[in-house]
């Protein structure tokens, strides 16, 4: 089955040579940092991996999970918000650093995309299915 989202995210890449890398050493945590990476800029962006799909190899996967973090963020309407979506304390100043930092890294890598959209819908990541679970199967 065709899933033009899949389609979408699959040339978002190729146009602007989108790339992750994992920068956090694995500690059995899903909340972890890794560096997006488009063309020859890069910023470091914590994505919260519930699931543990998180897999360098499955470069689209890292790419989805990437932007999703982004819109979550983009969705937030304030700093505590974005806490307790990402089940963070916020009394902890690195979150509130991050969190400005974040500010200025997700306009600039708008500015780069002309737009956030990690093309396939939330619900299908929830639930597994569609558009994700052709994700999931890929190479």
């Amino acid at each position: 089955m065709e899933y033009p989202e899949l389609n979408k995210l699959i040339q978002l890449q190729k146009d602007f040579q989108l790339r992750v890398e994992h920068l956090t050493p694995s500690d059995n945590s899903t909340f972890f940092k890794v560096r997006f990476i488009i063309k020859e800029e890069a910023w470091e962006v914590y994505i919260d991996d519930e699931y543990k799909y998180f897999d360098v190899s499955k470069q689209l996967l890292c790419i989805y999970l990437v932007l999703s973090a982004l819109e979550d963020y983009q969705e937030a309407t304030d700093y505590l918000q974005w806490c307790k979506h990402n089940g963070l304390n916020a009394s902890e100043p690195l979150w509130l650093d991050y969190y400005k930092e974040l500010g200025k890294s997700h306009a600039a890598i708008e500015s780069k995309l002309h737009r956030i959209d990690s093309c396939i819908s939330s619900f299908d990541y929830q639930l597994r299915a569609g558009a994700f679970s052709a994700l999931l199967n890929q190479g």
